[in-house]
Formats: structure tokens, C-alpha cells, sequence
């Protein structure tokens, strides 16, 4: 499915046979943060390699390691720009396609900020296309309809999802430098450290999340065997001592579960590894499993130790389970992380104390605390008076701007810092130092 809008103008196409240059970029943030692997460009690299017949050359440049000089000067003789934006990376973005923006260049925007706002992104003068949802095919369409000498000018593109998501080959980690973020890891822990996409979507409908902006929920799973060749690739060629799986949520299908750690013992992959998991997919078996095949950390999103939150944030879990889950977890040598969420419109004083309670009673090995963040287009953005929100400094640990009914973000950040140094021994690498 291709969506196109009004054509607004005509540019010639590559001469058969001519070379195209392809520029991603990555852009920054407007916040001290962390960097992350460009895992969707590192896709959308590896895709166009296996399945545009024609030839290419291919860089990536990120603004966490790049300079806008750098990047504004690789892109001068590019025929197309693709920037991945969340959020906080847009006005970053547009900044340097602005920069970078000619008559005889095709710039296009794509992630999960254009997937959710793609109509507004296309309002940018400097912006061509935008790419909405899964990035593969529809970035393919726009290469060869380029190629062909279509008008692409002022469209949305966006593809039916590739259902067997084992014909995606691996990320091009070469291409985006994943060296640069193995490395800072390693700085920062000690250990090699690189990512992995084990499936794509969550069926979830956590009021807070804007997955579905790209996945819109529907969930598919790569095979065990293709998950594997993955991890053994990364062991061998990048020298990868810990891996983390990107996924949602990595523990949806138990059957899937089991089978991934009984294979990874099979192949003697003896590399320790962490996910995301929901409280609800957790048992006792599928934790003696993931301990068998060294998961050495799950993170789950607890939000709050309030039952009349959890129903506000769609969690369905309950209380109860939460103590249970963390109670397994931990009696199986697998350490436990809890994210807890504050900010949510109904919350007051006396939610954030039994948020509090819960986390004194479940004592996570790792947790951290962050503010609600109303990105698009989760339930709590509204469209009429965030939609020119300057996003580059706005962060789900720290803002300015979220508040409660009851409680001022004054309030909440001082609530917030105290609960940060009440567990500064297990507070999160992104909150140390705080």
C-alpha cells in the first residue's frame, strides 16, 4: 500500500546505470542522553543491499558522534538523505536537512516522530517524503521510483509489514558504525554490548506508548535458528560480550521463549543476555529457562505500585502478580529491573507512597524513574496545543511540563529525585549522578 498527496513538483531521475548515493542520518537530541545502536537504518541498509537491483553507496552519520559540519559535508553530493527521528531528535533533524536541502536531492523522514505526525513533518519545506511505519519496502518503492523518474515530491509512503521478517538480513552494523556504541558501552560497563531485534510490535495498549505509531500491534516473530545466527554473528565478528534484546517486549510467546533457550544451550552459546518482559507472560518455567540459557536480566515495566493507576495506564496487572513475578525472577539468580512511571493525570501524593511501598517490598536489582512523556501520538498528546512542542528538550526523565491534577511538576520532580536517591544504589545508569 502506497499513500501518495499532491504532487507539487518534477525531478529528473538517475540515469540508468548511474551510482546512487544514499546519506542515513541519526540526528541528537537537545538533552544530555545516551546514544543508541541506529538499528532501523542498520535494516534499512542491509534491505536495500539484498533486494535494489542497482548500485549503491551507502553511509550513515550520526549527530552523537558527528558534527553538523561532518554530516552537512558528507550529504553534498547525495542524491537522497533519510533521517530516523524520535521525537526529541526532530528539530535536529530538520535543522541539518535544511542545511542540506538542494533542488537535485530528494531529503526523506521516517521513525517513529514522521509514523506518528507524518502530515506535519511533510509541512517542512526541506522535507520530500516521509516514510510511515515499517521502513523496508516503502523505502525501496521511494529508491525505485526515484530511479524511474516518478514524482515523489511531498508524498507518504508506507508499506504492508513484511510478514516473515527472517527475509530482512541482519543490520548493516558496518555501515552504521556500530563499533562507536560497543565501545561507549564498554566505557560505560566494562563489557561489549550490542542489540538485537528478536520481533517487531506489542500487543499491549499501554496508554503511554507509541509503538503502535510503526507496529501498530501486530506482532512478528524472527525464528529461533535466524535469532541465533544473529547472536553467534555478533559473538564472533564484533567480539560481543552481552546482549540486549530491543524487542517491546521480548517474553510474549512462552512456546518461542522455551524453544530460543533450549537452542541457545544446544549451540553452546554461553553468552549472557537481558530483555524486556511483561508481568503477565511470566511463569515459573519460562523463568528456569531463561535462567538455564544465562538471562541474566529481565526489565519490566512496573509503572506504580497503585492499583487505580494501572488501571488508567491499561497495564492489567495486578499487585500481587507484580510481588510474585519479582520474587521468581530473583529466586532464579536473574537480576530484576523495574521501571516505575510518574506524572500519569489522576496521580497524587498518596499513588507515588504506594509506588513507593511496592518497590521497598519487590527490591529490584536495577530501577529507575521517569516522568510521563506525552509523545505523539500516545493518549495523553493532544494535537491542538503540543503539536509545535519543542521536543529536543523534552525527555521522559526529566521535563518542564508534565503535571497532575493534583501535583505540580515541581512536585513530581521533587518526588522523583528523592525516590532517585532513596535507591541510588540501584538507580539506573541514565539517572546516576542526578
Amino acid at each position: 500500500m502506497l499513500i501518495g498527496i499532491e504532487i507539487i513538483s518534477q525531478k529528473s531521475g538517475l540515469n540508468r546505470g548511474d551510482k546512487m548515493k544514499i546519506v542515513f542520518v541519526q540526528p541528537n537530541v537537545g538533552f544530555k542522553g545516551h546514544t543508541w545502536e541506529a538499528l532501523g537504518i542498520g535494516y534499512l541498509s542491509s534491505y536495500l543491499k539484498k533486494y535494489y537491483d542497482g548500485d549503491l553507496e551507502i553511509e550513515f552519520y550520526s549527530g552523537f558522534y558527528d558534527s553538523d559540519e561532518v554530516i552537512v559535508n558528507a550529504c553534498r553530493d547525495a542524491n537522497v538523505i533519510g533521517f530516523s527521528c524520535t521525537s526529541p531528535q526532530f528539530k535536529h533533524g530538520v535543522q541539518l536537512a535544511q542545511q542540506i536541502k538542494k533542488d537535485d536531492n530528494w531529503i526523506i523522514f521516517g521513525g517513529v516522530h514522521p509514523s506518528a505526525l507524518p502530515q506535519d513533518v511533510l509541512e517542512e519545506d526541506c522535507v520530500d517524503v516521509v516514510v510511515k511505519g515499517e521502513g523496508e519496502r516503502a523505502l525501496l518503492q521511494v529508491i525505485l521510483d526515484i530511479n524511474n523518474s516518478k514524482n515523489i515530491s511531498k508524498r507518504i509512503y508506507q508499506s504492508d509489514f513484511i510478514i516473515n521478517i527472517d527475509d530482512i538480513p541482519f543490520p548493516d552494523r558496518v555501515v552504521i558504525k556500530n563499533e562507536r556504541n560497543i565501545s561507549q558501552a564498554y566505557k560505560d560497563n566494562g563489557v561489549r554490548i550490542a542489540s538485537i531485534l528478536s520481533s517487531r510490535g506489542c500487543p499491549y495498549q499501554c496508554s503511554f506508548c507509541s509503538s503502535r505509531e510503526v507496529w501498530q500491534q501486530k506482532v512478528r516473530h524472527r525464528s529461533v535458528d535466524n535469532i541465533l545466527d544473529e547472536c553467534e554473528d555478533l559473538i564472533k565478528n564484533w567480539g560481543i560480550q552481552f546482549i540486549k534484546f530491543s524487542d517491546d517486549t521480548f517474553t510474549l510467546n512462552k512456546k518461542r521463549l522455551v524453544d530460543f533457550c533450549k537452542a541457545k544451550i544446544q549451540r553452546g552459546i554461553e553468552t549472557p543476555y537481558g530483555a524486556n518482559a511483561h508481568i503477565n507472560t511470566i511463569d515459573e518455567n519460562v523463568i528456569k529457562n531463561l535462567a538455564e540459557s544465562n538471562c541474566q536480566e529481565l526489565w519490566y515495566g512496573v509503572e506504580s505500585g497503585s492499583p487505580q493507576i494501572l488501571k488508567d495506564i491499561h497495564k492489567n496487572t495486578k499487585i500481587s502478580r507484580i510481588k510474585e513475578v519479582f520474587k521468581i525472577t530473583k529466586d532464579y539468580g536473574i537480576k530484576a529491573r523495574a521501571y516505575f512511571l510518574l506524572g500519569m493525570p489522576n496521580e497524587t501524593l498518596d499513588d507515588i507512597k504506594m509506588t513507593e511501598k511496592l518497590c521497598d517490598e519487590i527490591q529490584p536489582d536495577i530501577v529507575g524513574f521517569t516522568l510521563l512523556a506525552p509523545y505523539p501520538k500516545n493518549e495523553f498528546f493532544d494535537y491542538d496545543t503540543m503539536r509545535y512542542w519543542d521536543w529536543s528538550t523534552f525527555d521522559e526523565y526529566n521535563n518542564d511540563w508534565v503535571c497532575t491534577k493534583s501535583l505540580t511538576n515541581q512536585q513530581l520532580k521533587f518526588e522523583q529525585n528523592r525516590l532517585i536517591q532513596k535507591y541510588a544504589k540501584e538507580i539506573t545508569f541514565r539517572q546516576k549522578d542526578v
